[in-house]
């Protein structure tokens, strides 16, 4: 599962993911709601521990990309100071980030 967490970060950090507004209305139309900033953390396990910048971001030793944990959403900040967010929705089980086109991927 790191593999999976891993791959999911570096794809964050590489494509053009934005915030998604409607992500709350379609969790509830699938049984699925915005995943608390504890869940998240939790599925994440080892992948979420670095240092915590003054900008809030975490950053893992020796990465130029930080990352930032909230209710239903994981944001990376790019080494230029871009930032790219995805919601993360969950039924208690299951974990899927939904894209800004809407498209739901296993988080």
């Amino acid at each position: 599962m790191n593999i999976a967490k891993n791959a999911f970060l570096a794809v964050l950090c590489a494509s053009a993911v934005a915030m998604v507004g409607a992500a709350p209305a379609a969790a509830a139309s699938s049984g699925m709601r915005p995943a608390t900033k504890a869940e998240i953390v939790a599925h994440l396990g080892p992948n979420a521990v670095g240092t915590v910048k003054p900008n809030g971001f975490t950053y893992k030793a020796g990465s130029a990309k930080g990352y930032k944990v909230t209710n239903g959403q994981i944001c990376i900040r790019s080494p230029e100071g871009s930032t790219r967010c995805a919601s993360i929705v969950t039924n208690g089980t299951t974990f899927q980030m939904i894209a800004a086109d809407g498209a739901r991927s296993n988080f």
